[in-house]
């Protein structure tokens, strides 16, 4: 019975770090796409007055500074966010090690636990 409980936190953390990791992609891609309007701002500030920044479902115009300020924020609050999820990543791939270190030293190779 505690193996079987061993067993099912195993295959649970290792659905949970999986999700993580999906996450953590999309942050990444989220950083990226705020990265390269930065980047497109910075290029056309010179010929703007004013550009049109989305704010949920509407579109605000901004100057090319309060724009940047905005990228800005939002580029902190994804890495606070990605900076969560690798320490939550962590944690679980500490957990998980050592469930897996457990029930190898119980159960060999009768046991396989690669999900990766």
């Amino acid at each position: 019975a505690v193996v079987s409980t061993q067993s099912g936190h195993y295959g649970r953390d290792n659905s949970k770090l999986l999700e993580i990791k999906d996450d953590l992609e999309g942050k990444n891609k989220q950083l990226q796409n705020l990265n390269d309007a930065s980047q497109d701002i910075e290029e056309l500030e010179l010929s703007e007055d004013s550009f049109p920044f989305q704010l949920g479902e509407v579109f605000v115009e901004m100057s090319a500074e309060q724009t940047q300020e905005m990228l800005a924020t939002y580029k902190q609050k994804i890495h606070d966010d990605v900076k969560a999820l690798q320490d939550k990543a962590s944690g679980l791939e500490n957990l998980m090690k050592e469930l897996k270190s457990d029930l190898y030293s119980k159960f060999g190779s009768a046991i396989n636990l690669e999900y990766d």
